[in-house]
């Protein structure tokens, strides 16, 4: 199946959002990254639903449950 110059600009997005998001929380900043890599993984389901990739919608649901997790724990936490 090929993909749409529209789903082909998603899947980028999403990799550099991804990217940036691990960035951000590796420079000490993981409520940030927390926040991006949920971006990402948003974009990445909504990717995974247009090309009918159900694996990534899966996976991408899954790392979503976690990035919200991270940001309810830094919120509660203060970041400590």
């Amino acid at each position: 199946m090929e993909r749409t110059k529209g789903q082909k600009i998603l899947e980028i997005v999403a990799s550099v959002f991804g990217v940036s998001g691990l960035f951000i929380t590796a420079l000490g900043y993981p409520n940030i990254g927390f926040m991006v890599a949920l971006c990402a993984s948003t974009l990445y389901a909504i990717y995974a639903y247009k090309t009918k990739q159900y694996g990534i919608l899966t996976s991408s649901l899954i790392y979503a449950i976690v990035e919200v997790i991270g940001i309810v724990h830094w919120t509660l936490n203060n970041g400590k």
